[in-house]
């Protein structure tokens, strides 16, 4: 990207839009720099309905349980014999990764979530535990031992129906919108950014109606996502 001339400026944060009456002209950053643009692409994440607050009845934000346990032995977790995995997740929710280079593993649930905003602290509530504590008995009973060395909440950003929102505001010309991960974002990582690029351009692509601004309906989800509570 910096080839291409992209310039990225990093360690200071969005601090509000510039505006010329319905119209977005870029940002005003938290260093008080002002980056002024024909087009200003929101892809915030867990913040979009916090810097769009015309957002919160079509997306939310949630938080969902991370643990990191490091086993004496790491040896029997590491990739080649121990991939990232899922188990039966859509009715579980969990899944992991292989034993990093300093020995830790992750244990993560891919659910519903609880509601969280991004400004709170991301710590997994106490009672969530015990459900972790049984899903190592039952399915991963050599981790049961292992110190959690760590844990923390992944914030998604939730749309009602499950599927990205990436489209131009309806309302306010110049600002496009790409957010709404639900929980499967990092999957498509690769392909998005052709995806933003062809809308921020107008240029056809087979899945921007799909992805466009909608109103909300009816609430449902991606079948590979454990929807009962933890």
């Amino acid at each position: 990207a910096q080839k291409e001339g992209v310039h990225f400026h990093e360690g200071e944060g969005f601090q509000y839009f510039l505006e010329n009456g319905d119209a977005v002209k870029g940002i005003f950053s938290t260093n008080n720099n002002v980056y002024a643009a024909d087009y200003t692409i929101l892809a915030a994440g867990a913040w979009t309905p916090v810097f769009l607050p015309e957002l919160q009845d079509k997306m939310r934000s949630t938080g969902h349980p991370v643990y990191m346990l490091r086993p004496k032995d790491p040896r029997p977790y590491e990739g080649e014999v121990f991939p990232g995995w899922s188990s039966d997740i859509s009715r579980t929710g969990w899944y992991g990764f292989p034993a990093t280079a300093d020995g830790i593993v992750k244990v993560a649930n891919h659910g519903a979530g609880i509601n969280i905003g991004p400004r709170e602290k991301r710590e997994v509530p106490e009672a969530l535990f015990p459900k972790f504590q049984d899903f190592l008995y039952n399915h991963l009973p050599g981790l049961m031992d292992p110190p959690v060395t760590r844990t923390r909440l992944c914030l998604y950003c939730d749309t009602w129906d499950g599927d990205f929102y990436i489209t131009h505001h309806p309302e306010r010309q110049g600002l496009v919108i790409a957010t709404g991960g639900s929980g499967h974002g990092f999957k498509f990582a690769p392909v998005l950014g052709e995806l933003i690029a062809d809308v921020t351009e107008g240029k056809d692509n087979p899945f921007a109606h799909r992805f466009r601004w909608r109103e909300k309906g009816e609430e449902r989800g991606e079948a590979a996502r454990f929807g009962g509570e933890l």
